[in-house]
């Protein structure tokens, strides 16, 4: 059987992407809500993807054939095609979010002087050509992408980690069960990670000890970010939800930069140069199910259509954004936490019925 993956590539893409999109406007998000005790909200968060990734990593283990077949054995190739046409929902609406997010990044923080909505075009061409390509790209892409992501956020580390004030956090919970919780709950569209991964199922070869490997990889992405959070806040404290763009915030008062200059931009470069293939992974597995609902054979369709419809999002409902924002974070949370963790939490009973098939034969 020919892999598109590796194991290695698996693990390295949960460092090299999942940190990145945490780290413009979400860090603002919860802290607008639970104040000093954000953090507590995204380790909530953080351990239910978890738990998810390590479910998801079982399957990977039972399963000797793909997340598609896998399904269309279990529920048949009319439930099949419902299921993954949530998943295909979940992935385009999940897209939204994070494509605005580094356009606005783009516009307002790049180009402040003169700042247009064209700076960000380009985005659309390259997240075109990456959706037309196989899988095994994208684990290609995280054999080089996951050294720019570890540089740039060392980098910003190592610049504002001086500025922070660790004991601004403390007293742990003094916010309350129902702040902390009510910010995890609104931070469900960054998460879900775990639904990534159900399309690696059957694409790698699954060996002794991979699975500790996978979720080891993840707990250093979650570790990245927890300590970012934690660090964002120390250094702004009570003004920390006025900070929309959080990883260029951080380090713009250190010293060093005084007095040489925006030093930090090499890591934010870096970070947003590994975030736009991370805004695109979403698309790029809209398109997979898409090809695979419609059994389409040139891939540069169902790319065009998918595509061109977050384009058009883009470009015809900006000054929308913000309600749009507001439903991510308000009525499709549950929606996003539904599909991005419970779904895959499941897939371990995808692989009953093909063990039973199996033994009957």
């Amino acid at each position: 059987m020919k892999f598109e993956l590796r194991t290695r590539q698996v693990c390295l893409f949960l460092i090299a992407f999942i940190p990145i999109n945490k780290m413009f406007i979400l860090p603002s998000v919860l802290a607008k809500i639970s104040n000093a005790d954000m953090w507590i909200s995204c380790l909530i968060s953080l351990s239910l993807d978890l738990l998810t990734i390590a479910l998801v990593t079982f399957t990977c283990r039972q399963s000797k054939t793909d997340f598609f077949n896998l399904v269309e054995n279990t529920f048949g190739k009319v439930g099949s095609k419902l299921i993954l046409s949530v998943f295909f929902v979940y992935f385009m609406l999940k897209a939204i979010i994070p494509i605005n997010e580094q356009k606005e990044y783009v516009e307002l923080t790049l180009y402040t002087l003169k700042p247009s909505i064209f700076y960000f075009l380009p985005f659309f061409p390259v997240v075109f050509y990456l959706c037309i390509k196989p899988l095994r790209v994208i684990g290609r892409a995280s054999d080089v992408l996951w050294i720019c992501t570890l540089i740039g956020y060392f980098v910003l580390l190592f610049l504002s980690v001086t500025n922070a004030d660790f004991s601004a956090i403390l007293p742990v919970g003094v916010n309350g069960a129902n702040k902390i919780v009510s910010a995890s709950f609104k931070g469900f569209n960054w998460f879900g990670d775990g639904a990534y991964l159900l399309f690696f199922i059957g694409e790698f070869c699954y060996k002794k000890h991979d699975g500790i490997k996978i979720v080891a990889s993840y707990l250093l992405s979650a570790l990245i970010i927890l300590s970012f959070m934690i660090i964002f806040y120390c250094i702004f404290t009570s003004i920390a939800h006025r900070q929309r763009f959080a990883f260029t915030e951080i380090s713009k008062y250190t010293t060093v930069i005084n007095n040489l200059g925006r030093f930090d931009y090499i890591g934010i470069v870096l970070l947003i140069f590994s975030n736009t293939f991370s805004i695109s992974l979403p698309l790029y597995f809209a398109c997979r199910i898409l090809n695979r609902i419609f059994n389409v054979k040139k891939k540069w369709i169902t790319a065009l259509c998918v595509v061109g419809v977050q384009a058009l999002i883009l470009l015809t409902l900006n000054r929308f954004y913000l309600t749009i924002e507001n439903l991510a974070k308000g009525g499709f949370a549950i929606f996003f936490f539904i599909v991005g963790n419970v779904l895959p939490a499941f897939s371990p009973l995808l692989t009953l019925k093909k063990e039973k098939n199996y033994e009957n034969a």
